[in-house]
C-alpha cells in the first residue's frame, strides 16, 4: 500500500514540474534453495518479491528531500519452518520504527520499511541532513571498521543500499575534496546513542580520514585511506574502542582492515583484502548466521580474529558479468565461496544466479551448515 501511494505522489509531482522530481527504483524476484546436507534429499525453498522504490524532491535550490521504501513479500519454506521469522523481517534499528509488517501467515510475509527518510539542507560550504540516512564513513570494500553509524554484513547480498539510521548529520567542505562532519544518532539512553566527528583530505592521491566519538558505551578513534599505490587502489581503516562503563566486563579493542584493488585490461578487476579483529577468537568461534546477516557493531564484523577475503569478476562479452569471491577464516580452516554470473536480458533487466557454499568444520566461522543457491530477476525502473 505504501509504494502506492509514493508511485501516485510521484507522478503527481511530476506532472507539476519534472526538473525537481527524481523517481526511480526496481522489482525482483528472487528464488533460494537451502540444501542442509549434501547427502540430504530434503531442499528448503523460498521465494522473495522485493520492490524498492526512491522518491527524490528538490523544491528549492537548497533543499531536498529523499524518500526509499524496500517492501517484501517473502513465502515458502522458510517462513513456515523457522519459529518467530517474521521478527527477524520486521526489526528496526533505527529510533523510530518505520517498519510494518502488513500481512503474514503460516508461510509467508508482508513488509514494508522506510530505511531513508530525510532532508537536506545546503547553504555556502555547510550541509546538514535530518532524518533516516545513511551516514557513510567506511573506505574499505569489504569489511568497515570506520563505520561506527551502519554497520553491515558482507553476506548481506541482496540489500546493495545497506540500512540507514536516525541521525543528525552537519558537514563543512573545507574544500573541493576536504570536508569536516559530525553526527549524532537519536537513541532511546544516552549509553544507545553513537556521535562522531570526522575529518576527511586529500594529499598525494590519496583520501585520508580520522575520526572519533563514541558507540554506544565505547569511545571511539579511527583512521581511514584510500588512493592509488603501483597502478593499483590501495584501501584501509582501523577503529579503536575503549569501553568507558566500568561496570560492563568489555575490554578495549582495535578492528583493521587493509585491502588492494586492481584492474586488468579486458574489463577484469580483482581484489584481495584481511581483516584483524582483536574481539575475535582464534578457535571455537561458532558460525555465522545466514538467518540474520546483520551486524550491530564493527566490533562484529567478524567471530573470528582473523579473516582473508579475495575476488575477482569480469565480463564475457558486453552481457555476461561472472564473478567468484572467498573469505577465509585462517586459524580454523573454514572458508565460504560465493559464485555468481549476471547476464543483462535487457538494458533494465538482469538475471543473476549466485550460491554461497560453506566448507568448515563444526564450530568454525565458516562451517558447512548448508549450502544455498539464488536465481534473481531483476528489473529497473
Amino acid at each position: 500500500m505504501l509504494f502506492i501511494v509514493m508511485l501516485f505522489t510521484s507522478i503527481n509531482l511530476q506532472a507539476q514540474d519534472s526538473s525537481k522530481v527524481e523517481f526511480k527504483g526496481y522489482i525482483k524476484d528472487l528464488q533460494n534453495v537451502f540444501i542442509p546436507n549434501p547427502d540430504t534429499s530434503v531442499w528448503l525453498s523460498d521465494n522473495t518479491l522485493d520492490n524498492r522504490l526512491q522518491l527524490t524532491y528538490y523544491p528549492l535550490k537548497w533543499l531536498k528531500f529523499d524518500v526509499q521504501s524496500r517492501t517484501r513479500i517473502i513465502y515458502g519454506d522458510f517462513v513456515e519452518m523457522i519459529p518467530n521469522y517474521d521478527k527477524y523481517i520486521d526489526k528496526d534499528m533505527g529510533y523510530f520504527d518505520l517498519s510494518f509488517l502488513w500481512g503474514s501467515g503460516n508461510s509467508y510475509i508482508a513488509h514494508t520499511a522506510l530505511d531513508r527518510l530525510n532532508a537536506t539542507i545546503n547553504f555556502n560550504s555547510w550541509q546538514v541532513t535530518l532524518g533516516r540516512q545513511r551516514v557513510n564513513w567506511g573506505m574499505d570494500l569489504a569489511w568497515n571498521p570506520n563505520d561506527i553509524f551502519n554497520t553491515y554484513s558482507y553476506f548481506n547480498l541482496e540489500y546493495p543500499e545497506r540500512p540507514g539510521t536516525d541521525a543528525v548529520s552537519v558537514k563543512y567542505y573545507t574544500g573541493i575534496a576536504s570536508f569536516a562532519e559530525g553526527v549524532y544518532q537519536l537513541a532511546e539512553t544516552w549509553d544507545s546513542t553513537s556521535l562522531g566527528f570526522l575529518y576527511r583530505f586529500n594529499t598525494h592521491e590519496f583520501d585520508i580520514q580520522f575520526l572519533g566519538g563514541k558507540m554506544r558505551t565505547d569511545m571511539v578513534a579511527g583512521l581511514g585511506w584510500s588512493g592509488n599505490l603501483l597502478n593499483a587502489a590501495l584501501r584501509g581503516e582501523v577503529t579503536y574502542f575503549k569501553p568507558y562503563l566500568d561496570k560492563t566486563n568489555e575490554t578495549d579493542g582495535v578492528i583493521a582492515s587493509l585491502s588492494a584493488d586492481y584492474s586488468f585490461s579486458g574489463s577484469w578487476y580483482a581484489q584481495i583484502g584481511g581483516l584483524y579483529n582483536s574481539f575475535g577468537k582464534t578457535k571455537n568461534s561458532g558460525s555465522i548466521s545466514l538467518l540474520e546477516p546483520t551486524v550491530p557493531s564493527p566490533k562484529m564484523l567478524s567471530k573470528g580474529k582473523y579473516n582473508l577475503f579475495a575476488s575477482v569478476s569480469g565480463q564475457f562479452g558486453p552481457l555476461i558479468t561472472p564473478s567468484l569471491s572467498a573469505i577465509a577464516n585462517p586459524t580454523d580452516g573454514s572458508l565460504i565461496v560465493i559464485p555468481a554470473v549476471s547476464v543483462s536480458a535487457a538494458d533494465n533487466i538482469n538475471i543473476t544466479l549466485s550460491g554461497m557454499i560453506l566448507t568448515g568444520k563444526s564450530d568454525t566461522e565458516y562451517q558447512n551448515i548448508g549450502q544455498l543457491a539464488y536465481l534473481k530477476v531483476q528489473w529497473n525502473f
